[in-house]
């Protein structure tokens, strides 16, 4: 069976020699690109229409030629839907300017008096309302979704219905008789292209004053702002002594309320347990790993110091009196008293054997991770700090900051304030001479 357009055209040039013939092939092509379109894309007509604008009714009656699109704008979008080039939409746009030319000739010839005006109005109206009626075109039933067998459904809208009797009409030098309904339809054409524009402009006030809104299209989605993740991961301890046995904890308790150090691992808890704070020093350990196999570039490393308060009260508790070597690969030193604190990379020790030190930049990735070690000292204040570290990698860049959880790392100096050692023949915290610093 032959297309609706194919049949048309054969009735046109009965009455016109062949004239309407040529002035029809531009809105059968258009009418043809379309439905290829539509075809190729996989989807139904309602799919379709809701993505670029246009109610489903409207979308069938471009595909089946008995309407031709009012602006570019829907033919355009229903392209660049489909994946096609500019090239490709450029010769669309010609297509559509011949058809849109037609219309324009045969409405000024006075060929539709009513119906085709009325459908256009229609479409115009469909849309500028756009996206909201797109949703409820799905309710359209046959006209707003294929039709089983890939065949086009039939539009069900007044405008709509008596297009193939009129365009045979148009080709004929003089018009037919009209079919029952075409009185009604011319004599309310008029009427109805009016309230469609009328219902056009109410839907859009009510999106303007916050009614439904109209859904964005996935291709013009603004980008969403999302935090710079970094592509490394991070660990700290804050209870890491000297060589692992010295270490000092300002104690706000009389001695022999105080138990017996704990082993270096079981620091936390015993310096929790008593509200022990940090004496004079504290060792951090940073444990830094790539999450990929491409390298991060660690930067530079930044102290910044959030609080400062006088010393804290207690008596000073050191862990043990010296011990030997250990290994510490990458060792800063900072000055918590200094105005603007500085880490600097010192020289680290590894069983006796120096290690020189290494300025930034470092590397890590997951096969090749980092430690850090930096130690933050003071004397004239009770200190919170954290640590700022910048990196870059994978064209992106930022910079993390590494505290205790959340909370910053806490440092008191204990100038004149008692020392207390653990004596181990006696189980007993005992009065011990202060450190003369070198």
């Amino acid at each position: 069976m032959g297309r609706q357009g194919e049949v048309e055209r054969v009735s046109g040039d009965e009455g016109t020699g062949g004239r309407r013939a040529g002035e029809e092939l531009a809105r059968e092509e258009l009418a043809d690109r379309l439905r290829e379109l539509r075809a190729g894309s996989g989807r139904t007509y309602a799919a379709l229409a809701r993505r670029i604008g246009v109610s489903g009714s409207t979308l069938h009656r471009y595909c089946t030629g008995q309407t031709v699109p009012a602006e570019f704008a829907p033919v355009e979008r229903l392209a660049r839907l489909c994946g096609r080039s500019a090239e490709e939409r450029q010769a669309l746009h010609r297509l559509w300017l011949r058809a849109d030319a037609e219309r324009v000739e045969r409405q000024e010839a006075g060929a539709v008096p009513g119906a085709e005006e009325a459908g256009a109005a229609v479409d115009a109206a469909a849309e500028g309302a756009g996206a909201a009626v797109g949703p409820a075109s799905e309710a359209l039933g046959p006209a707003g979704a294929e039709a089983p067998g890939g065949s086009s459904p039939p539009a069900t809208t007044p405008a709509a219905a008596p297009t193939t009797s009129v365009h045979r009409d148009e080709d004929r030098p003089a018009p037919a008789p009209p079919a029952p309904r075409s009185p009604v339809v011319r004599r309310w054409a008029p009427a109805l292209a009016v309230c469609a524009a009328v219902a056009a402009l109410a839907l859009v006030l009510i999106a303007a004053l916050g009614g439904p809104a109209r859904p964005e299209r996935p291709e013009r989605q603004p980008p969403v702002a999302r935090p710079t993740t970094p592509p490394f991961t991070w660990t700290t301890d804050d209870h890491v002594w000297r060589y692992g046995c010295g270490h000092a904890y300002l104690v706000d308790r009389p001695p022999d309320a105080v138990p017996p150090p704990p082993a270096e691992a079981d620091a936390e808890p015993w310096a929790q347990a008593l509200g022990a704070v940090h004496a004079g020093e504290t060792g951090v350990r940073i444990t830094l790993q790539g999450t990929g196999e491409r390298a991060v570039v660690l930067e530079a490393l930044r102290i910044r110091v959030v609080a400062r308060r006088e010393p804290a009260e207690g008596r000073v508790h050191r862990m043990s009196s010296g011990c030997g070597g250990a290994l510490t690969p990458r060792m800063f030193d900072v000055d918590l008293d200094a105005e603007r604190p500085v880490a600097r990379s010192v020289p680290g020790n590894d069983t006796g054997e120096p290690i020189a030190p290494v300025s930034f930049p470092y590397r890590v990735s997951a096969a090749d991770p980092e430690v850090f070690l930096v130690t933050g000292r003071t004397t004239r204040c009770d200190c919170d700090w954290v640590a700022e570290l910048r990196w870059s990698g994978g064209g992106r860049s930022g910079t993390v900051r590494i505290d205790d959880g959340g909370r910053p790392f806490r440092t008191s100096g204990a100038p004149g304030r008692p020392v207390h050692d653990y004596d181990y023949g006696t189980r007993r915290w005992v009065a011990a001479e202060p450190e003369v610093a070198g």
